[in-house]
């Protein structure tokens, strides 16, 4: 199968240019272990010199790993604000363009070349590591160098896997070139496309392979010695195997593999979100695969500083934050008033000069879960480096909320790790690098993951336990009836209401199969995994991407201020809090702000801009286009 159209005159392939440049292979250590970083840099090495033995063949594999920490693999900036979970900047309404927000991207926007970049340079390094196994394999003459080089094997392979599950989920329709050997020639690196269900069953042999030969979790390779935790699991190749079929809307066979890895890993809930995403837990129970990063180098000395992530310093300086829509959907979180865990013991009380004048116990203003993940101006209960979030932005250089940054993600951050509200440190050592952990899949997303696959086949109690499970750990109230059948915590301290959206004014609106698979949709998963998750892949495989902007943008808010004295004597917070037009605040006696636009929208140059054709997936790079001689034709 062709298309009907190819430009004749190309140079030679980017893809081959890539691979020429990295032949030299810059063997880096993977951030798994700082034992694994004082390596040296042999940054000429070649087949001939290299590759004669175990020890040589896990570095090689090391750079597989370095290569997996390259920022525009996840694309978590760039991915958040193209869908309905951030927005650029801080301004709702910015002028500056952004071409991700505005779907405005081309073949010629740069994170469109430098994803694809990302992820075919980790398929290059993984087929190198791949090739020379195979060849050393025939020679091995004692047990443990064959289980050694398995191993080695099998990761390479499983990342391998996981690139292109990567890449056949973002680019073109799933159609990319496979590249499954490293070439040899000009010839080979001419790679036509592979349709999308090529691609799928060949990642998913990766991943099956990994299945099958690899150690189950993080613990388990704690057995091959402590330097070893942060490679990728058996787990992992399950739990994105789950993923690759859900993507695909086909739930019979992703209900299979999540069921498993909920049921045969002895995977556990952290005890709260903010455990899993700010560096204080890594590799914990809950954790399935996570990109580990790492500041304990002197990483212009390694020339990788890829082992660093800069996806802090961007949630730091509010350059992505929370969508007006999203915001709103975590202060709506409701807490559950008979768990003891969201009474604020030993709460501050403050009089109308902003000093502390004693103590009180009360019920949290908002959720833990937006705590863990979202800062708000008049969030009392969920300090930011130790300082209220009313205060927050006191010390030098840093800003407090505002107009540029009305809510601020919490993930990624070091909140809870660095008091007196001092922020990020931003020293020139650090230059805006981070070691804090990325999740790329977690138990709470397999839940919510598996629940779906249950209100497909329309198994509402199940769907129902797994979703109650996610909301619990947060001390939510749970949805439906305590006395329904897989209902877990019916106890004094928990509350279930039959009512989806928790709100009795309105009427009752028993839980069923459809509304609470769009309470899954656009509440449990959004609020649980913001940042994280493949929220593109489920709007498109939902059918809701076009839709869910126009939603977006069709809602208008206003800006209003935070006065002073609230929660402590500095200053009004200008600008800092939005409510839905014609409404007011209800935590606080708000000044409305009159100088600005009455009324803020999101997403509104997007939502009209937006192309099911065109930005449902990223396109094909038009570095590709331009020098890949078969960049338009199928294999056949």
């Amino acid at each position: 199968m062709k298309k009907t159209h190819k430009i004749k005159m190309r140079t030679a392939n980017s893809l081959c240019r890539r691979a020429m440049a990295l032949c030299m292979l810059v063997l880096v250590s993977q951030a798994c272990s700082d034992d694994f970083l004082d390596q040296t840099n042999p940054n000429s090495l070649t087949t001939k010199s290299f590759w004669k033995n175990n020890s040589q063949l896990n570095q090689g594999l090391n750079s597989v790993y370095s290569a997996l920490k390259n920022n525009d693999v996840l694309g978590i900036q760039n991915e958040s604000v193209r869908t309905d979970l951030a927005v650029p900047s801080g301004y709702r309404q910015a002028t500056r363009p952004d071409e991700m927000y505005f779907q405005d991207f081309t073949a010629n926007t740069k994170y469109v070349e430098n994803k694809w970049n990302a992820l075919y340079l980790g398929v290059f390094r993984a087929n190198q590591v791949i090739e020379n196994y195979e060849r050393l394999a025939v020679d091995y003459t004692t047990e443990a160098a064959e289980e050694e080089g398995l191993r080695v094997y099998a990761q390479a392979r499983a990342l391998r896997g996981y690139f292109y599950y990567v890449l056949n989920a973002s680019f073109n329709e799933g159609n990319v070139p496979l590249v499954s050997s490293v070439p040899k020639d000009f010839e080979e690196f001419q790679k036509a496309l592979s349709s999308s269900e090529a691609v799928q069953a060949f990642y998913r042999d990766d991943l099956q392979y990994g299945m099958d030969n690899l150690p189950t979790t993080y613990a388990d390779w704690e057995s091959y010695g402590s330097n070893n935790l942060g490679r990728i699991t058996a787990g992992a190749c399950e739990a994105l195997m789950g993923k690759s079929y859900l993507a695909e809307n086909d739930f019979q066979n992703a209900e299979g593999y999540f069921k498993n890895v909920i049921e045969n890993y002895n995977y556990a809930l952290a005890e709260d979100i903010a455990t899993t995403v700010t560096g204080i837990a890594e590799f914990n129970s809950e954790s399935i695969f996570e990109i580990n990063y790492t500041t304990n180098v002197n990483l212009e000395t390694t020339g990788e500083e890829s082992l660093a992530q800069n996806i802090t310093y961007i949630v730091f300086n509010a350059n992505i934050q929370p969508s007006s829509w999203l915001a709103m959907k975590y202060r709506a979180d409701k807490i559950d008033p008979a768990d003891p865990a969201n009474i604020n013991v030993g709460a501050d009380v403050y009089n109308e000069n902003g000093e502390i004048i004693g103590t009180e116990d009360r019920m949290r203003l908002y959720s833990k879960r937006m705590g863990d993940c979202m800062g708000q101006v008049d969030d009392p209960d969920s300090p930011m480096y130790g300082a209220i979030n009313g205060e927050y932005g006191n010390a030098t250089g840093v800003a407090p909320f505002a107009r540029n940054r009305v809510n601020m993600f919490k993930k990624f951050l070091h909140w809870n790790t660095i008091g007196g509200g001092a922020g990020e440190d931003r020293s020139t050592l650090m230059n805006n690098r981070s070691g804090i952990n990325i999740p790329v899949i977690r138990l709470a997303d397999v839940y919510l993951m598996y629940a779906e696959c249950m209100l497909e086949s329309g198994n509402l109690p199940e769907g129902l336990k797994y979703i109650n499970r996610v909301r619990k750990r947060s001390h939510l109230v749970l949805l439906g009836k305590a006395s329904e059948a897989g209902a877990e915590f019916n106890n004094l301290e928990t509350t279930y209401m039959d009512d989806i959206d928790f709100d009795s004014s309105n009427g009752q609106q028993p839980v069923t199969v459809q509304n609470l698979m769009e309470h899954l949709r656009f509440t449990e998963r959004p609020l649980e995994l913001s940042l994280e998750g493949d929220r593109a892949t489920d709007l498109r495989r939902w059918g809701k991407f076009k839709e869910q902007l126009e939603h977006l943008a069709s809602i208008k808010y206003d800006y209003w201020h935070y006065e002073k004295n609230l929660n402590g004597k500095h200053g009004t917070r200008f600008k800092c809090f939005l409510t839905v037009s014609g409404e007011e605040p209800t935590t606080y006696e708000g000044k409305k702000v009159f100088n600005q636009p009455p009324e803020v929208q999101d997403a509104v140059v997007g939502a009209q801009k937006f192309n099911e054709n065109l930005h449902a997936y990223l396109p094909m790079p038009q570095s590709e286009i331009d020098s890949n001689l078969n960049w338009d034709e199928f294999v056949q």
